[in-house]
C-alpha cells in the first residue's frame, strides 16, 4: 500500500503539497497540481479519509442510537435520516444498546470526542440531568422517545391522543373488556402515554383494565402469546386487546386462533406502529402509523442546522402527523 511520503518524492513536491492537492486548499500550480494527481494514479494512492475528517471543524458522521434492529418499527425511521443523510452528504453510524448502559456510555464517547457531529437518540437510557448536560454541550436531538422536561429538541407523535382515539373505537363498537398488552421497555414515554391512555379512557366510561404486569415480560412474538394466554384464563370475558406494538399483537392473534378464537368475531385485536406484520397476517391488523420516514428525516434535518449553523439554538418539540389504519381485526 502506498504512502503520502512515496506519492511526494515521485511528484518532486512536499508531504504539505500533496495534502493540498487532495484537499483542495491553498495555492498550487496547475503544473504541480497535475504532477502530484499523476502520482497519486500511478501509486494507486488511497488518502486516509477519517484522518481528513478528523482535521476538519466536522466528520460529516452522524451517530443514531436506538436499542436494537430487531423491531422492524425502527427501519422507516432510520430509512428518513439516511435518505436525509445521502442528500446532504453526510454518513450515519447505528449502534444499539440492548438497554445496557455500558455500551449507552461507549456510543457517547464518539460524540464526546467529536467522531461524530451529531447524535440523534431514538432510545436510551439516559436521566434528565444527562441528557440536559449532552444537550447543552452537543448537537443531540431526540426521536420517537424523548424524556418530559428535558431541554433537548424531539421529533415524535401523540401517543396519548393515537390510544385514546383506538380504545374509543373500540368502546363504540360494543366493547367493554378490553385488554392492554405490552412488554418491553416500560419506562419510555410511547408506553407510559399508551398505558395512560387505555386507563383514562376506560375510566370515563367507567370500564374495568385488564392487563399484566408489564415488567415480567420481555419484547416479542412469544410474550404476545403468553400474556394472551394468561389475561384468558383470568379474565375470559375480555373481548378485544389493545397490544402496544404490531408483533405483540401476531402474538396475540395466533394464540386467539390456537385457543379457537375467530378475529374479529368473537375477540377483536388492535396492534400499533403499523409494521409489516400488521397487513401479511390473516385478518389484517388495525394499527397506528407514526409516521417514521418522516420523523427520521425532519429529526436530523433539524440536527444539520444545530450542527452547522452556530446561531440556531431554537428548542422544537414536535408531534408529527399519524395515521390510524382500520382494517379487518377489529
Amino acid at each position: 500500500m502506498s504512502t503520502i511520503d512515496q506519492v511526494a518524492l515521485l511528484s518532486k513536491v512536499s508531504v504539505a503539497t500533496v495534502s493540498r492537492v487532495i484537499n483542495n486548499a491553498g495555492n498550487v500550480s496547475p503544473q504541480t497540481k497535475e504532477r502530484v494527481l499523476a502520482a497519486i494514479e500511478k501509486l494507486k494512492y488511497q488518502p486516509n479519509a477519517m484522518g481528513s475528517l478528523l482535521r476538519k471543524e466536522h466528520t460529516g458522521m452522524i451517530l443514531i442510537m436506538l436499542h436494537s434492529v430487531d423491531n422492524p418499527f425502527f427501519s422507516p425511521i432510520v430509512q428518513g435520516i439516511e435518505y436525509f443523510a445521502q442528500s446532504n452528504a453526510m454518513n450515519v453510524l447505528i449502534c444499539t444498546t440492548y438497554g445496557d448502559k455500558k455500551r449507552e456510555q461507549h456510543y457517547l464517547d464518539l460524540l464526546k470526542t467529536h467522531f461524530v457531529d451529531g447524535i440523534l437518540l431514538i432510545t436510551n437510557t439516559l436521566t434528565l440531568d444527562e441528557i440536559n448536560t449532552l444537550n447543552s454541550q452537543y448537537p443531540l436531538i431526540q426521536v420517537v422517545e424523548y424524556l418530559q422536561g428535558s431541554d433537548a429538541s424531539y421529533f415524535s407523535i401523540d401517543f396519548y391522543e393515537a390510544t385514546t382515539k383506538m380504545i374509543e373505537s373500540l368502546i363504540e363498537q360494543g366493547h367493554k373488556h378490553i385488554a392492554f398488552v405490552h412488554a418491553g421497555l416500560v419506562d419510555i414515554i410511547s408506553t407510559k402515554m399508551k398505558y395512560q391512555a387505555y386507563c383514562d379512557v376506560l375510566a370515563k366510561h367507567k370500564l374495568k383494565p385488564y392487563f399484566t404486569d408489564q415488567k415480567e415480560h420481555t419484547f416479542g412474538y412469544g410474550s404476545g402469546r403468553d400474556i394472551t394466554q394468561q389475561l384468558l384464563k383470568k379474565y375470559p370475558k375480555i373481548t378485544a386487546f389493545f397490544a402496544t406494538s404490531d408483533l405483540m399483537a401476531c402474538g396475540i392473534l395466533d394464540e386467539l386462533n390456537e385457543e379457537g378464537f375467530s378475529v374479529p368475531k368473537d375477540k377483536a385485536i388492535l396492534g400499533f406502529d403499523n409494521t409489516i406484520f400488521s397487513t401479511i397476517v390473516k385478518p389484517n391488523l388495525t394499527s397506528v402509523d407514526v409516521n417514521g420516514f418522516q420523523l427520521g428525516y425532519q429529526s436530523l434535518e433539524y440536527l444539520h442546522k444545530r450542527i452547522f449553523d452556530k446561531r440556531f439554538k431554537d428548542k422544537v418539540q414536535v408531534f408529527l402527523p399519524y395515521t390510524i389504519h382500520q382494517r379487518e381485526s377489529s
